[in-house]
């Protein structure tokens, strides 16, 4: 748990804002497309994914089954479906899309920041 630095887990907030930012891109491309289903990013329990336990023997359980990632990209089945097929809200996207360009601000401020203690640190100036 300790391994893991506060720059590390902002590139993998980045990493998870930069894969919703695309699939939102895609479910903007898309709608109008018949029968496309608009595509999310799920996130996996970050603390459930942040700790390891050191298995001692095969017999214990596997403490996470996520992949290092922390998110992964899933089809949409839910919300209404318009005639065409396709259950793209455009309304919700573009609510989407600029929550996520905010987030996704704050996470490189939030790196710019850390890089700026680490000049600090090695006798840099600013």
């Amino acid at each position: 748990m300790f391994s893991i630095t506060p720059l590390t887990a902002i590139e993998h907030a980045l990493n998870g804002a930069m894969a919703e930012q695309n699939a939102i891109a895609q479910n903007i491309a898309n709608v109008d497309t018949p029968n496309y289903k608009a595509k999310k990013v799920v996130f996996n329990d970050v603390l459930q994914s942040e700790l390891k336990a050191n298995r001692t023997n095969v017999r214990h359980f596997n403490f996470s089954t996520s992949d290092d990632s922390g998110f992964s990209t899933m089809t949409d089945t839910f919300g209404t479906v318009q005639n065409n097929g396709n259950n793209v809200d455009i309304d919700h996207e573009m609510s989407s899309l600029a929550q996520n360009q905010l987030l996704y601000q704050a996470l490189s401020q939030a790196a710019s920041d850390q890089f700026q203690k680490f000049n600090t640190v090695l006798g840099g100036s600013r």
